[in-house]
Formats: structure tokens, C-alpha cells, sequence
């Protein structure tokens, strides 16, 4: 039996006592009190009854009255981290504590380390022939790659880290149960571990908030920020942050618990933005319009594009209004009327800013649309495009004005006047024609042709909160559907930087089609990073990922990643072995090996969401209301009776509640 007193227990405070008064940087301190007779001055009397330092030390536990403890060392950890990696662990039932140490480790070693490890498996690549082998020396040489990649690139750095897993019971059989639960867990997250037999006093020792690490000789580990960040608790599977403002997007599948986001508290959620993947048929657009019925009820201004007409229904149900979008429609969005002046992030509302600022800011769209209309448009055409739009735009008369809110719809040139541009060139300058006669000519279809969707003056009327853009017509003409696509997504951008402070959203369903061409992407993604500026929030969703991982913004970026990337919120439905694979490898979005295999099962209605560094396996639940709205036939066979619901049966209090209540003092 040990018994210990408080002063044995403050061994660092003595060693504090031994030092010197002054530091090497030559600060005189205060003179220190010399604490080796600790008890003269400071009564433990009242802590030694609160905390009996009396306890027997047992080989492989520690027992203090009816206290049972075990330390468990953490030797070795797995090859792969991911977020939410040690979620089995940290939401296991019983008194367990994961007590960890890091400090920083020579950057210049691990640099040397990872920089020889490559050197030394090239060398032995070149002398492997069997091809397991070669894969193992590969994987190797590519692990150290990304290591030093993410060095340089300063992701990350390189520390130490030291971890004791504490386990606390009422008795040896319940601490031998919760040990062999915590190991089995242990093994499946692939930590090693190991018991420190005879050396108990030491881990328990460490394991308290001491800062007395007497074991890091045996819990060693070095590891980058970027791996080590992913033990942090507040990297966890809970998504829980009610408020009256908060969306409820479905149920934790580990917790049963909801999922619920403040999506406009800037303080956890850097942007409202969104991204929802997956293939046909698991659940991506039921979820989607859940989320439009959420925004209606809330009074959200909703403004949707959909290229295959699958909103339509409950936009009409709910009072909104449908656009019908096809190649002789007769509403009409012109590509060269100019909806906003705000042309920065930074600009006032209400400043003036001049026209033909504006107009140069229109231009450079209107290049992007040209190009989806001819994508193998070239340099010299784009120039030469840009010139004979700002004489467009100077021959209607527009620039006169000093402001584009003294300019009516009709004001603006059209598409007809563009041509007309071009084909003054066939007379006055036949070798800048010749340049453009193949741009000319396909053009000319969309003026005097049968595809006049663009050509004519803007006719539509945005007054209503709940718009809706169907391009589904067009659908067998992809140039057209793209252009429309464009076009579309440029005039709600518009309306959206006309006000900061009203929260709007934008759906995007389907937006690969905005990846068409360089100049059609870097718009969309410029837009998609700059809705946080406005109070707003795009949802962009889509089922062809590989369209999406193929498109390049003008400067090379590739868009798939960049749009996923700028997402806070990102939410992946069933998903193929080669979309998985895809994910992982070319937009760099790390999966565990039970997300993977849940997301390939392809369940409908569920879904992995990441917000932030938090993510969780969700499901979506439509309420008897929402399923009502949404799938009339499903809902029928669900509730078969006909009978009304009973809403006060469903919010009323169980007896246990009742007590609650009642006992409950302010």
C-alpha cells in the first residue's frame, strides 16, 4: 500500500523551486518559495479528504477505495487518418479518457527522413521486377511525396505526439470489461497499444493534467499537424447546433440524433456554400427539394436552374413560378443587358459607379457565353469579339447614361445588333471577317434560325420569391442547354449582388453543364466563391463527376476540386467504386474505409455530410407533411388509413416530461 500526500504529488513544482532566478535571456524573476516542505504553508487537510491519495499500485491497475484504473499506452498508430477516425472510440460508454502530448519535432529530420525514403525506394524500384512488390515500393515512394508536398506547400508541419487512453470503474470486473471493449476497438481502428505491467504509477502519473510525460520513450510517435489534427475531439461525427435558424438536414446514423446547421452563424460556417454528389436514383434530388420546403417555410428567396425539369411540381405547388426554358421560347433573358452595376465585392449599394466600367465587366461574360456557343473558339477570336461588343454596346446609345438604372430593357443591343457588328466587318474589313466567319455563321442560328431563346429584349418578371428555370427542352442540344445554363446562372448573379443583406439561395442542379469551356467555369467558380459577400448561398449538385473532374478554368484550375474545395458543407450520396475513387484521388477528399464502403452500398436516402472538419453519416427523413408534397402515391401507401394527423398527439409530453417540468426551478 503507497500512501501519497499532495506535496508528493506537485513534483514539478519542486523541480521549479531548483531553478535559476535568472533566465538565459537575463530577466531577474521574482525569488521562488522553495516548496520541499510544501505542507508548512498550504493546508491539505480539506483536499486529502476530497481526493484520498491513498491507493494500492497491482501490476496492471491501480485501485484507490472503490476507484479501479487502468493506463493503456498508445505505441504505434494506423498508416492511413482520416477525419472522424477515432469517432468508435470517443463515443464508447464508460469513464475513458484519451490524454495526449505533442511537441514540436525537427522539421530539417522528417524532411531528411522523407527526402532519403524516396531517394532509397526509387533505387530499389529499379531492381524490383515482381509486380506486388513494386506496387508496395510505390506506395511507399508516394506517401513520402505527399508528405513533403504538404511540407512545402505549408499544410502542414511535423510534431511528436504521446497518447495514454485512462480507463476508470467501481470495480475489477467492470475495468476488465471496459478494457476488453476498449482494446477490441483499439485493434479496429489499428492503434497499438500495450499495458504498462509494473509501470502503472508512472502512466497514471502522465495521464494527469500534470504535464508529467514519464513514458514517452514507449509512446513515441512522430506524425505531421495534418494526420495529429484528426485525434482532436472537435473532430467529431455530431453535427448538432440547434437555433431557430438552423436546417435540419436528416438523422445521425451512429448517434440517432439530428444533424442540424446554423448555416448563417459566420463564426462556425465560413460560407453557405454547398456542394451535393451522387449517382441516379439515391435520394440527391428528394434532398435537394426538402431543402427548397425548408427555405419556402422560412421565407427564403429561392431562385433554382433545373436541366431536367425536376422542380418544377413543387415550385408550382408552393405559389412559385416555372420558367420554360426551350430554343423559340418567348421569354427571353438578353445576354446583353446588364441586370447590376456591382461589379467588386467591396463596392457600396447605392455608389454610382461609371458605365463604362459596367460595360467592360459585361463584356468579358458575354466572351464566356460566345465561347459556349463555338467552344473551340481561339485567341484572336476572343479579341476581335471584344472589340466589336464594346462598338455594340456604344452604337445603342447606352453610354450616354450615368447609370444603368436610367437604362430601360429595350435600351440594351441584342443579339440581332451583334450580328449586325460582325457582318459590317464582311464589307469594311473582310480579313478580321475571315477571322470570324465560322463564329458568324453559327451565330446567325441563333438570330434569324431556329434556336432564338437569346435573341430579343428581357421580358421576365423576378417578382416572386420562388423562381424556378427549366431547360430540360433543351436537353438534345447540349451547346444550346449550355449556353442556356450560362446564361441563365449569369442574370440570378446578377439579382443576387443587388442585395447584401437579404439571405437568398441559388440551386444548381446539374452543374457540370456550367463546365463546358475555361471561360464559362472560371465565371461560375469566381461567382460560386463570392456568395459569401452577399448574404447568399449556392447549392451546386450534380451526378456527373467526371464531367465535373475534366473541366479546367481558364487559368488551369480544375474546377471539379476547386468547387468542392470552396464548399464548407459538402454532402455525398451513393457513390460508384470509380466515383469513390475519384473523390479520393483527384479532389482530394480523404473517405475511411466504413465511409467508402456506405457510400458505395448506394443506399437511398442516405448520405455523408462534411461540415467543415465535422462529418457524419446521415439520413434523410421526409416528415408526413413533406412526403405529402413531394410523392402523393408514396405517401398514400404510407398512411393508408386516410386519417388526418394528430399533431397534438405527436408534441405532447410523456409523464416522465410532465415531472420534469413541473420540478423544474429557475
Amino acid at each position: 500500500m503507497a500512501n501519497f500526500k499532495i506535496k508528493d504529488l506537485l513534483p514539478s513544482m519542486k523541480k521549479m523551486a531548483k531553478q535559476s532566478d535568472v533566465s538565459e535571456e537575463g530577466i531577474q524573476y521574482v525569488e521562488k518559495q522553495d516548496l520541499s516542505n510544501l505542507e508548512t504553508f498550504l493546508d491539505t487537510s480539506g483536499m486529502d479528504e476530497l481526493y484520498p491519495f491513498s491507493f494500492e499500485e497491482l501490476p496492471d491497475r491501480i485501485e484507490s477505495g472503490n476507484n479501479y484504473i487502468r493506463i493503456l499506452l498508445i505505441t504505434d498508430y494506423p498508416k492511413r487518418a482520416y477525419g472522424n477516425w477515432l469517432s468508435d472510440l470517443k463515443r464508447k460508454k464508460g469513464n475513458i479518457s484519451i490524454v495526449q502530448f505533442m511537441e514540436n519535432a525537427s522539421s530539417n529530420k522528417m524532411v531528411k527522413f522523407y527526402n532519403d525514403t524516396i531517394k532509397n525506394k526509387r533505387a530499389e524500384l529499379l531492381k524490383t521486377y515482381d509486380p506486388l512488390k513494386k506496387k508496395e515500393i510505390q506506395n511507399q515512394i508516394d506517401k513520402a511525396d505527399m508528405q513533403l508536398e504538404n511540407y512545402i506547400q505549408n499544410r502542414s508541419t511535423f510534431i511528436t505526439q504521446y497518447t495514454y487512453i485512462y480507463l476508470q470503474e467501481e470495480s475489477k470486473e467492470a475495468l476488465d470489461n471496459l478494457t476488453a471493449s476498449v482494446t477490441g476497438t483499439l485493434i479496429k481502428l489499428q492503434l497499438k497499444y500495450m499495458t504498462p505491467t509494473k509501470a502503472m504509477i508512472q502512466a497514471f502519473w502522465s495521464s494527469l493534467p500534470l504535464q508529467e510525460n514519464l513514458l514517452e520513450e514507449y509512446t513515441y510517435k512522430q506524425s505531421n499537424t495534418e494526420t495529429a489534427s484528426s485525434m482532436f475531439p472537435f473532430d467529431d461525427s455530431e453535427i448538432l447546433e440547434l437555433s431557430p435558424r438552423s436546417d435540419v438536414e436528416g438523422i445521425n446514423k451512429d448517434t440517432d440524433s439530428l444533424i442540424a446547421i446554423d448555416y448563417l452563424n459566420k463564426r462556425t460556417t465560413l460560407n453557405q456554400n454547398m456542394v451535393v454528389i451522387g449517382t441516379s436514383g439515391v435520394g440527391k434530388t428528394t434532398y435537394m427539394i426538402q431543402k427548397i420546403l425548408k427555405y419556402v417555410a422560412k421565407g427564403i428567396k429561392v431562385f433554382i436552374i433545373d436541366p431536367e425539369n425536376e422542380y418544377s411540381d413543387i415550385v408550382e405547388l408552393l405559389g412559385g413560378t416555372v420558367v420554360h426554358l426551350s430554343s423559340n421560347a418567348k421569354t427571353k433573358i438578353n445576354p446583353l443587358e446588364i441586370f447590376s452595376d456591382i461589379i467588386s465585392d467591396d463596392q457600396n449599394e447605392t455608389e454610382d459607379i461609371d458605365i463604362e466600367e459596367v460595360v467592360k465587366d459585361k463584356i468579358t461574360r458575354v466572351k464566356g457565353f460566345c465561347q459556349v456557343l463555338k467552344p473551340d473558339m481561339t485567341q484572336v477570336e476572343k479579341a476581335l469579339i471584344d472589340k466589336i461588343l464594346r462598338e455594340t454596346y456604344r452604337s445603342s446609345g447606352i453610354l450616354r447614361y450615368r447609370s444603368i438604372h436610367e437604362i430601360k430593357s429595350e435600351q440594351y443591343p441584342t443579339l440581332s445588333n451583334f450580328y449586325d457588328e460582325i457582318q459590317k466587318l464582311e464589307t469594311n474589313d473582310p480579313k478580321r471577317f475571315a477571322k470570324l466567319e465560322d463564329f458568324f455563321y453559327i451565330l446567325e442560328g441563333y438570330v434569324s434560325g431556329s434556336t432564338t431563346l437569346f435573341n430579343g429584349v428581357t421580358n421576365i418578371n423576378l417578382h416572386t420569391n420562388l423562381l424556378s428555370f427549366d431547360l430540360k427542352s433543351l436537353q438534345n442540344e447540349p451547346d444550346v442547354q449550355g449556353a442556356c445554363y450560362l446564361n441563365t446562372f449569369s442574370y440570378l448573379w446578377d439579382e443576387i449582388t443587388k442585395n447584401k443583406t437579404e439571405n437568398i439561395k441559388l440551386i444548381v442542379d446539374e452543374f457540370h453543364f456550367l463546365t463546358q469551356n475555361p471561360d464559362a467555369s472560371s465565371f461560375f467558380f469566381q461567382a460560386y466563391k463570392r456568395f459569401r459577400k452577399y448574404n447568399a448561398g449556392a447549392i451546386a449538385g450534380t451526378q456527373q463527376l467526371e464531367d465535373v473532374l475534366k473541366a479546367k478554368t481558364t487559368d488551369g484550375t480544375n474546377l471539379g476540386q476547386a468547387i468542392v474545395g470552396n464548399a464548407f458543407t459538402k454532402v455525398f450520396f451513393g457513390l460508384d467504386d470509380m466515383g469513390v475513387e475519384d473523390l479520393s484521388q483527384r479532389l482530394k477528399v480523404r473517405f475511411s474505409d466504413k465511409e467508402q464502403k456506405l457510400l458505395k452500398k448506394k443506399k437511398q436516402g442516405e448520405a455523408l455530410i462534411i461540415h467543415g472538419s465535422q462529418r457524419a453519416f446521415m439520413k434523410i427523413t421526409l416528415t408526413p407533411e413533406e412526403l405529402y408534397l413531394i410523392d402523393r402515391e408514396q405517401y398514400e401507401e404510407t398512411h393508408s388509413t386516410g386519417e388526418p394527423i394528430n399533431y397534438e398527439e405527436l408534441i405532447s409530453m410523456t409523464p416522465q416530461e410532465i415531472e420534469e417540468a413541473e420540478n423544474f426551478i429557475y
